[in-house]
């Protein structure tokens, strides 16, 4: 199942990535704290998202309108 994953870059920016596996989520984790996190997205290209901390991952899909 995929979901929402939620993440903290430098200078306090926040970055939201939909439609990621549980699987890409635990593997920015394991990252954490890195210079550079790099993981597969889509299983068809490797992202470099730099200086991230995991905040939260939601299965399923956020209702922006909702905030849930």
């Amino acid at each position: 199942m995929k979901g929402t994953a939620v993440l903290t870059r430098e200078k306090s920016s926040i970055l939201i990535l939909e439609n990621i596996d549980r699987k890409t989520y635990e593997e920015i984790k394991n990252q954490c704290g890195c210079e550079h996190c790099n993981c597969s997205v889509d299983e068809k290209r490797v992202v470099d998202f730099g200086y991230v901390l995991p905040i939260g991952y939601k299965e399923d899909e956020i209702d922006w309108d909702y905030g849930y």
